[in-house]
């Protein structure tokens, strides 16, 4: 059973949410996971209110869920840039102590310079990203946008 997706012209797009969202308090998996596990998201409708709730026992609202997808990327593509830079770091540290013997030195130039490269580009796709922030909500409206 794997996930499903959806056509999108050429291309083919996963769901985050299933087809048909559940009623009256029932639960269905979605194509999403958990941002503090990874375990699998389970969506549920109880009249007004949407929830998400993990194996474990996460537990997140609607808005809640949003938001720590979005903390969950940054997360990521900081990881990312940490981890070019490192190998940078050490390529160009063994390229300086002359212990490149077991590779092309040709090879190690190169490849720090791209992870240097990489780096600078996640830095830049960080940088130009814009965190989704809640919009208040009016008096009596609900998660769902509904009076």
């Amino acid at each position: 059973m794997g996930t499903k997706v959806r056509p999108v012209g050429k291309e083919r797009r996963m769901l985050g949410l299933p087809e048909s969202l559940p009623t009256d308090g029932r639960k269905a998996f979605t194509g999403l996971i958990c941002p503090d596990c990874s375990g699998n998201l389970v969506i549920s409708v109880h009249s007004d209110h949407i929830s998400f709730t993990c194996r474990v026992g996460h537990s997140y609202g609607l808005s809640e869920l949003v938001l720590a997808k979005d903390t969950a990327v940054e997360a990521v593509l900081w990881r990312a840039v940490f981890a070019f830079e490192e190998l940078e770091a050490l390529l160009s540290d063994l390229r300086r102590h002359g212990l490149t013997e077991a590779f092309d030195a040709g090879a190690v130039r190169a490849r720090a310079e791209l992870a240097r490269e990489q780096a600078s580009r996640l830095r830049a796709i960080i940088e130009a990203d814009r965190t989704l922030t809640e919009r208040r909500r009016e008096p009596g409206e609900t998660e769902t946008g509904a009076p």
